[in-house]
C-alpha cells in the first residue's frame, strides 16, 4: 500500500515486513481514530437513546426537554408517587400538547419541575394540576403564582377519588365522546399500555393525510384522542363514570363503544354487564375487551390493533411509520409516566419490559420487523426510558435484535470463534489453540473444509469440520531477526511450496483453490493433484480475486490500481482502472467512475461477484464499494467522501450508516453477498462488519467500533481489522479478523 512507498526509510530501517505488519497496524489505529472518534462510546446501536437521570425526576426533566426545549403553552403536574392521575391524563396531554411533570411533595423538593417550569414554559400558559391538595398542595399554587404564572389559568383538575379525577380530566378533552377507554385504577399496567393508543386514536398525521389524499380519499382533519376511564377492580363502576359516558354522547345517532383495557381481574365482567345495562346509546357490540394472560400479553394486543401502529399505509416512500419505539419499565411506572406523552406526541408505541425479554415483548417488537417490511422503516430510533437500573444495556440491545432482525432471541445471531487462540503466532492444532499471523483471506471447500491464508506466516491453513487446524500449502522456512516468518517463492508440492504473504483466496468447482500471493505479485493455484503453480506473475500486490463461471478469474491489481481479468488459457486484460498518474516512478490512485480504463480506483481490494456477473470491489483507498458490470462500466454503490488523509492520498475514512450514497466506511476490504442479495463489507478500521441492503441502506451488521475479541450478539461483539470475509453453504458469515488473528463467524440466513 502507499503506506510501504510513503516510509521507505522506515522500510529499511526495520524491514519491510514488520513495517507493513506492525508498524503499518499501529499507525492506521491513529488515523481511524482519528476520523471515528466520535462514535467510539455508541452502545450498542446509533439508532438507541437513552432518557434517565439519577432518580425518577431527573429522568422526567429529560424527558420534558426532548418534548419540548422551546417554550411550552401548556403543561401538567402530577405527583411522583402515585400514578392513576398521570395515566388518565396522557390523552389530555397529547392533545394540548403539554409535558407531564412529575412533583415531589413540596415545591422545594420539586426543583427539576419548577426549573422546567421556569426556563420551558409560558407565564400566560396553563398549568394543570392533578389532584387535590391532599396529593398536591396549595403551596405549589402560591410558589408558581410568584413564578409569574396566572392564577387564572393554573387549572386543579380533581375529583373525590381517582375515579372521580380520571372523568374531571376527560371532561377538559375534546372529542365527540363515541369512544371511551376504561382502565383500572388499581394497577396500572394495563391503564399506561393503553394510553398511548388512546391518546392517539383518530389521529391524522400530515404523512398519512398526504397520503390518503394520494388515493383520492376525503381527510378529515383529527387531532384524536379518547379518554381513558378509571375503575375499581373489585367495586362497580362509580356513578361519576356512567353519568359522564352517557352525558358526553355529542351525536346520538352514532352508536358508543367502549374498550376494556385488561382481563376479568382488571376490569370484571359485572362491569361490563353494568355498562350494558346503564350506557343508554350503546352499541349492542359496542363493548370490546383487550387483553392477554398478563400485563405484556395485554401490550402487544393494544400495540397490535389495526390501524394505531400499521406500517401499511406508508410503504411507498413516505418515511417511517414508527418514528421511535419507546421502551418503557413494566414493573415501575414513573419513567413510563412522562415517556407516554413523548410517545403519543410522535404517535409512536410505547413498549414494557423487563429484565427476563416477556415473551409477548419479544413477539411484538418482531411484530413490529415484520409489519415494516424488513428495514423499509430505516429512520426508526430506540428511545429508552430509565437509566440501566430500570432497563439494562443488555434489555437494550435484545430489543434491537429484535425491531432489526425480527424472529426470537433463542435465534439470535451471535459472533463466535471458529479458530484461532488470539495470540499472534504459528501452531496447528485444535482449532481454538491454534495460532495466526495476520490472516487475510478465506473460502471453503465442498467438504466444508475452511482454507485461510495466514499471511505472515506465509502458508495456507486448513481448518477441517471435526475442529482441527493444519497447514495445507506452504512451509515455514525461518525467521528474520524480528521473529518473523520469511517468504519465499517455489512451486511444488504442498509442503514444499513457498508464498510471501498471500491474501485472497478463490475456489473454482473443480476444488482447485487459487491464491493472490500479494508479496510474489503472483497468482499462483493450488490443483486438486497437491501441487502448486504460478498461473500468473509480475503484478504490483495483488490483494483478491474470485472466479467466475467459466473458470476465467478476477484479480485486484492493488498497488496498480485496477481490476484485471485473466481467462483460462492465462490471456490477460484491464477489466477496469487505469489513468492513473505516475508519482516518484509510481502510479497513484483516484477516484472516478467511468468505462474500463477511464475509471479510476485507489487501491482497490476485496473482491465479490454477483449472480448477474456485476463485480463488487471493495475500492479501500477511496472508502467506496465499487461495482463493474461484465462491459467494464464502473459505478459507485456506497460510500463518500472527497477529503483526503493529512499526508496521503487516501480518502478520508468514518463511520456513517444511512442512505448508500452517504454512508462512510474506513478502509472497507473484504467484500461478500448474501443469498438476499446483500452485500457485507468488512469496514477495517471501523471494526465492524456493515452491510448494504438491496433498498439501499448501508447499516451497521455486527461489532460495536471498539477493537478486541469479545464474541456474543452481532453489535456486541468486537472486531480487530477484520478483513476477508465469505458466505458459506451452511449460511455462515465467516470473517478473518486479522489483527485478532481470529477466525469468526455469524449466521446471515
Amino acid at each position: 500500500m502507499k503506506f510501504y512507498r510513503r516510509n521507505s526509510l522506515l522500510i529499511g530501517l526495520i524491514g519491510a515486513l514488520i513495517f507493513a505488519l506492525i508498524s503499518f497496524h499501529s499507525e492506521s489505529y491513529a488515523f481511524a481514530a482519528e476520523v471515528a472518534q466520535e462514535h467510539e462510546e455508541i452502545l450498542p446501536n446509533y439508532k438507541v437513546e437513552r432518557l434517565s437521570g439519577k432518580n425518577r425526576f431527573e429522568t422526567m426533566l429529560q424527558i420534558a426537554l426532548k418534548f419540548n426545549s422551546g417554550r411550552a403553552q401548556n403543561v401538567i403536574l402530577t405527583t411522583g408517587y402515585d400514578f392513576p392521575d398521570a395515566i388518565a391524563a396522557v390523552p389530555l396531554a397529547k392533545q394540548k400538547n403539554a409535558p407531564i411533570l412529575l412533583v415531589d411533595r413540596t415545591p422545594e423538593k420539586s426543583k427539576e419541575a419548577f426549573a422546567y417550569l421556569q426556563e420551558h414554559v409560558n407565564k400566560k400558559g396553563n398549568v394543570y394540576i392533578l389532584g387535590g391538595t391532599a396529593v398536591i398542595p396549595e403551596t405549589f399554587v402560591t410558589k408558581l403564582a410568584e413564578m409569574g404564572f396566572s392564577r387564572e389559568n393554573i387549572h386543579r383538575v380533581a375529583g373525590s377519588n381517582r375515579y372521580e379525577t380520571s372523568v374531571k380530566i376527560a371532561e377538559l378533552m375534546e372529542h365527540d365522546g363515541n369512544e371511551f377507554y376504561i382502565a383500572s385504577g388499581d394497577s396500572f399496567a394495563d391503564a399506561l399500555s393503553a394510553s398511548v393508543v388512546a391518546a392517539t386514536t383518530n389521529t391524522v398525521t400530515a404523512e398519512k393525510s398526504a397520503y390518503l389524499k394520494s388515493l383520492g380519499k376525503t381527510v378529515e382533519p383529527a387531532s384524536g384522542g379518547v379518554p381513558i376511564l378509571l375503575v375499581p377492580s373489585k367495586q362497580p363502576i362509580p356513578e361519576s363514570v356512567l353519568e359522564y359516558i352517557n352525558k358526553a354522547d355529542k351525536d346520538p345517532l352514532s352508536k358508543q363503544s367502549i374498550h376494556i383495557i385488561g382481563g376479568s381481574a382488571a376490569v370484571p365482567d359485572s362491569s361490563l354487564i353494568q355498562l350494558r345495562q346503564r350506557v343508554i346509546n350503546l352499541d349492542k357490540n359496542g363493548i370490546h375487551r383487550i387483553a392477554g394472560t398478563n400485563r405484556y400479553d395485554t401490550m402487544k394486543q393494544v400495540n397490535s390493533l389495526e390501524g394505531i401502529f400499521d406500517a401499511s399505509y406508508m410503504n411507498n416512500g413516505m418515511g417511517p411509520v414508527i418514528p421511535n419505539i419507546y421502551l418503557a419499565s413494566g414493573e415501575n411506572f414513573p419513567d413510563a409516566l412522562t415517556g407516554a406523552v413523548l410517545a403519543a406526541k410522535e404517535v409512536a408505541p410505547l413498549v414494557l419490559i423487563n429484565e427476563s425479554m416477556p415473551k409477548e415483548t419479544c413477539e411484538l417488537l418482531s411484530a413490529f420487523y415484520n409489519k415494516n417490511q424488513k428495514g423499509l422503516i430505516k429512520d426508526t430510533k430506540i428511545i429508552v426510558l430509565g437509566a440501566t437500573g430500570v432497563i439494562s444495556n443488555q434489555a437494550v440491545v435484545n430489543v434491537d435484535y429484535l425491531f432489526n432482525y425480527g424472529g426470537s432471541l433463542a435465534e439470535k445471531p451471535k459472533v463466535t470463534t471458529v479458530a484461532g487462540s488470539g495470540g499472534l503466532g504459528y501452531g496447528d492444532g485444535a482449532a481454538l489453540e491454534s495460532k495466526f499471523s495476520f490472516p487475510w483471506g478465506i473460502v471453503e471447500g465442498t467438504d466444508k473444509t475452511l482454507y485461510i491464508s495466514d499471511s505472515a506466516n506465509h502458508v495456507i491453513r486448513a481448518l477441517t469440520p471435526d475442529g482441527k487446524v493444519t497447514t495445507f500449502a506452504g512451509k515455514i522456512q525461518g525467521k528474520d531477526p524480528y521473529g518473523l516468518s520469511i517468504g519465499g517463492f517455489k512451486d511444488g508440492a504442498l509442503s514444499e511450496a513457498l508464498f510471501n504473504q498471500p491474501k485472497g483466496l478463490a475456489i473454482d468447482k473443480t476444488g482447485s483453490i487459487f491464491v493472490a500471493d500479494s508479496g510474489n505479485g503472483a497468482i499462483r493455484v493450488i490443483e486438486t493433484n497437491g501441487q502448486v503453480r504460478t498461473v500468473i506473475s509480475g503484478l504490483e500486490s495483488p490483494t483478491d480475486l474470485v472466479v467466475a463461471p467459466d473458470g476465467s478469474l478476477y484479480v485486484s491489481e492493488t498497488m496498480n490500481h485496477r481490476i484485471l481479468k485473466v481467462l483460462v488459457d492465462g490471456t490477460m486484460t484491464v477489466l477496469a482502472g487505469g489513468g492513473y498518474e505516475m508519482v516518484d516512478g509510481s502510479p497513484q490512485g483516484a477516484y472516478a467512475d467511468g468505462v474500463r480504463e477511464k475509471a479510476q480506483f485507489n487501491e482497490p481490494t476485496g473482491l465479490a461477484l454477483g449472480n448477474d456477473g456485476t463485480l463488487y470491489v471493495a475500492d479501500t483507498g477511496n472508502q467506496r464499494i465499487r461495482a463493474i458490470t461484465p462491459e467494464g462500466k464502473v459505478t459507485t454503490i456506497a460510500g463518500s467522501g472527497k477529503d483526503l488523509l493529512a499526508g496521503t492520498t487516501y480518502i478520508m475514512g468514518g463511520y456513517r450508516n444511512g442512505a448508500a450514497e452517504k454512508a462512510l466506511f474506513n478502509f472497507p476490504s473484504g467484500i461478500a453477498i448474501g443469498s438476499d442479495g446483500a452485500i457485507y463489507v468488512a469496514d477495517t478500521y471501523n471494526h465492524r462488519i456493515r452491510v448494504i441492503r438491496p433498498n439501499g441502506q448501508v447499516e451497521t451488521f455486527a461489532g460495536n467500533g471498539h477493537h478486541g475479541k469479545q464474541n456474543g450478539y452481532l453489535r456486541q461483539a468486537e472486531f480487530d481489522g477484520p478483513t476477508g470475509i465469505y458466505v458459506s453453504q451452511s449460511g455462515n458469515l465467516l470473517i478473518v479478523d486479522q489483527f485478532g488473528n481470529l477466525i469468526r463467524a455469524v449466521n446471515v440466513k
